[in-house]
């Protein structure tokens, strides 16, 4: 691994929602599969652009990462504020969506990216992050990464809540 290069995805961005794209699909497949379900392509895609379009406030994030000229995935978090729509947690780092792409795993990026997303969080702020996983492969790295279960489900996706203390790092 070589020092990784993480680029802010951009509004109104045609390369970065080409990028971006291309990661989304076979992100969402993998999770169609873990979940026996199909979601329609045109909705992946719509998804993705709304991603770049809430883009805008200091604290969203949604990067991609390389090393060197390879892609490897991408991380999008927020800190949550009073106001935000949806469930929240204000003042908490939330990880929204987090992709590193299979031939990538397991050679640290997942960690490295994981890290970076952390160092924005304390940038912020945040005391505390949180996130829903997918039990599949996300569990299991998560809870390397010192999530722990809260037993709470999301209302929005019905999945089990995770959360940690955020160290202070640097980004």
């Amino acid at each position: 691994m070589n020092k990784l290069i993480f680029v802010q995805l951009q509004k109104n961005d045609e390369e970065d929602y080409r990028q971006l794209k291309n990661l989304m699909i076979p992100y969402n497949r993998e999770l169609d599969i873990h979940e026996n379900r199909e979601t329609a392509e045109d909705f992946i895609l719509k998804i993705t652009a709304s991603m770049l379009n809430m883009l805008g406030p200091y604290d969203r994030h949604l990067e991609l990462c390389y090393d060197g000229d390879h892609l490897v995935g991408f991380l999008y978090g927020k800190v949550d504020h009073e106001g935000h729509k949806g469930f929240i947690k204000p003042g908490f780092g939330y990880i929204m969506e987090f992709y590193v792409k299979p031939e990538f795993r397991r050679k640290g990026y997942g960690k490295a990216m994981f890290e970076r997303l952390e160092g924005l969080f304390v940038s912020h702020g945040a005391k505390r992050m949180y996130l829903t996983s997918d039990p599949v492969t996300g569990r299991p790295f998560w809870e390397a990464m010192g999530f722990e279960c809260t037993k709470e489900k999301s209302p929005e996706n019905r999945l089990l809540i995770f959360e940690k203390d955020v160290r202070s790092l640097i980004i």
